[in-house]
């Protein structure tokens, strides 16, 4: 194997990323990526009928990128194809609600434990972090950002809690999770709420109180069950 001469593997790799010609997403990833971010962000009520006319419309572009897309957001769980009546943004029943939640009870716990066993320093930190970001956002009522930050919490559980397949399972409904944080988190008492458990789960954890934290966790994703359950009931 030989190099030139002058210049470094290093170099090399460097050279490669500057000069390589990224391919542009498609219009179907693009619209998939902006009705995702629309539906999670709630400019769609749950159940909203999403019509391809108006999509296409509203995006600038023809029906069949827009028709792509609504079959891949189907396939993430955040869509719902019905024949003959077209496409909706998904809704649960009260059933459904329950069974979410307790899903998300059983990763969030496994994670939340790896993460404090595996890379305690590290979890801390960046747990610590993300709540004086959220304290800002609070402070700054900046709504949109205080939800990111929140997901962000919830997501770090897995990015240090060192099992692919927990971040796979708690990737499968993350979306639909975050989108009923949104629907959810419009009432001011809610954030409150929220950013009290938040500081709690990591003063907990910091002083050594698994068990503690987790009593906060349950307590914040079983309060989220009964409220998804009132949005639910609301929306029916």
């Amino acid at each position: 194997m030989w190099y030139r001469v002058g210049v470094t593997i290093g170099t090399e790799a460097i050279m490669t990323e500057i000069m390589q010609i990224k391919r542009p997403d498609s219009l179907s990833k693009i619209a998939e990526e902006r009705i995702r971010k629309g539906i999670i962000k709630g400019a769609f009520r749950l159940g909203e009928s999403l019509q391809e006319a108006k999509l296409s419309e509203v995006l600038g572009i023809s029906k069949t990128p827009i028709r792509e897309a609504l079959a891949a957001l189907k396939l993430q769980g955040l869509v719902e194809i019905i024949p003959q009546r077209g496409a909706f943004v998904f809704s649960l029943s009260q059933d459904d609600v329950v069974e979410l939640c307790q899903y998300r009870l059983f990763l969030e716990t496994a994670a939340l434990e790896r993460a404090i066993n595996v890379s305690r320093d590290a979890f801390l930190a960046a747990l610590g972090d993300i709540v004086t970001q959220m304290a800002a956002a609070r402070s700054a009522d900046s709504f949109e950002l205080y939800l990111e930050l929140d997901a962000e919490f919830h997501d770090t559980f897995f990015s240090c809690c060192g099992n692919h397949y927990l971040q796979e399972g708690y990737q499968k409904v993350g979306d639909i999770v975050r989108t009923m944080r949104t629907h959810l988190s419009k009432q001011s008492e809610r954030t409150e709420k929220s950013f009290a458990e938040h500081e709690a789960i990591v003063t907990h954890l910091d002083e050594g109180r698994f068990d503690t934290a987790l009593a906060v966790l349950k307590r914040q994703i079983t309060r989220g069950e009964r409220s998804y359950s009132d949005l639910i009931g609301a929306n029916q």
